[in-house]
């Protein structure tokens, strides 16, 4: 994918969609990142702009732009459907469609905010669409490879309206002490969590779509 030209300007730009301009919001999702290495954020995009990514996703499914997605790095990758049964399609940031790119521009401000409380270093942002068909799981894994990786913390966001408990697909974030922690991939919500937590994905029974994005400590080239 292409890089997010410019990111850091748009840090700065982009600085008046702040969580700051809503306090109870932030101390809610910054505590919790702070306190467990993760943040389950609800309402992170409403339910119109989430449908309409949704509805982003179908038009470039129905354009064969989806792939099997691959475990590995570089010249080790390889298709193995019994670790991840997952479709994808990497998002180019200068050519985003409309509803993908308010969701650009408010990860933007979330990464300013984290920049700003944590001194993260985030310096670019990659992310893909990620589609789950029924019968599919990601099993136990961390983003932030053991020989070295730019990735500091990974994000998801949910774009399933109705989901329900037993459409299983939850996100389960495993913390070093032993807790877990599951998300369902509920319409609009946004997890966040540091890269080197292994976490997996739950068996879904529907249809379960989302955008998957690493927070990166160097530029994307």
């Amino acid at each position: 994918m292409k890089p997010n030209v410019d990111f850091t300007t748009k840090l700065a730009v982009l600085s008046h969609l702040s969580f700051a301009q809503h306090p109870k919001n932030m101390n809610s999702w910054i505590d919790q990142f702070e306190q467990h290495g993760w943040a389950e954020i609800k309402g992170f995009m409403n339910e119109t702009d989430s449908a309409g990514i949704r509805s982003e996703i179908i038009e470039i499914q129905n354009n064969n732009g989806f792939r099997q997605a691959s475990i590995g790095k570089q010249d080790s990758k390889s298709v193995d459907t019994s670790q991840r049964g997952d479709f994808i399609r990497w998002i180019d940031a200068q050519q985003a469609p409309n509803y993908t790119r308010l969701y650009l521009d408010k990860m933007t401000a979330l990464i300013e905010q984290l920049n700003y409380t944590f001194y993260l270093g985030i310096r670019d942002y990659e992310c893909h669409y990620a589609h789950y068909p029924p019968g599919t799981f990601y099993k136990k894994h961390v983003d932030r490879h053991k020989n070295g990786s730019p990735r500091r913390v990974s994000s998801v966001l949910y774009l399933n309206a109705d989901w329900q408990p037993s459409d299983g697909g939850e996100l389960v974030i495993y913390e070093p002490e032993g807790n877990e922690h599951r998300i369902q991939p509920l319409q609009g919500t946004l997890a966040i969590f540091l890269s080197e937590l292994e976490h997996e994905v739950l068996l879904t029974s529907r249809d379960r779509m989302s955008i998957t994005g690493w927070m990166l400590n160097e530029t994307i080239l």
